[in-house]
């Protein structure tokens, strides 16, 4: 499966996995930094690959992501790349 990663051509594709991601990110230059959207706004550098548990919902709104946590046996196994803004305050 190709993904193209200059244009929004993506959108109908099947989920990508580790070896996909693996693949394109081996085309880019190696100093790429690599970052995903913020919360509200903005991008935020990844600190971190967790692993976990999910569950698809095939009730979710569109606006709630399409699987949630889930330790049952009905789960499948993926990473989550998780990512912050640095310059935020402790609360």
């Amino acid at each position: 499966m190709a993904y193209n990663i200059n244009q929004n051509e993506n959108q109908n594709k099947q989920a990508m996995t580790a070896k996909e991601l693996i693949d394109l990110l081996q085309e880019q230059p190696p100093e790429i930094k690599v970052v995903i959207r913020g919360y509200e706004e903005g991008y935020n550098d990844i600190r971190q690959l967790k692993p976990l548990k999910l569950r698809r919902d095939i009730n979710a709104e569109w606006y709630y992501g399409e699987y949630f946590k889930d330790d049952s046996y009905h789960s499948i196994d993926a990473i989550s790349l998780y990512g912050e803004n640095k310059n935020q305050e402790e609360i």
